[in-house]
């Protein structure tokens, strides 16, 4: 169940179409702290771990990252 979006956020902050896996995970990581509007997707969850980071909790889950 997706939470709210935080479309002033989302307007601000495009992520590339040809970013990179570094810029993504950059990016997903500031998403779920200011928006969360749903979960991190599982290749960026597989880098994290990859890692050794810790994987935030969405706000779609009822859980502040």
């Amino acid at each position: 169940m997706p939470g709210k979006i935080n479309a002033r956020w989302h307007a601000k902050h495009p992520m590339s179409a040809r970013a990179t896996l570094k810029e993504r995970v950059a990016w997903h990581l500031t998403h779920a702290r200011a928006c969360g509007c749903r979960d991190v997707p599982a290749s960026i969850v597989r880098e994290l771990l990859r890692q050794g980071r810790s994987v935030p909790i969405s706000r779609a889950r009822g859980r502040t990252a």
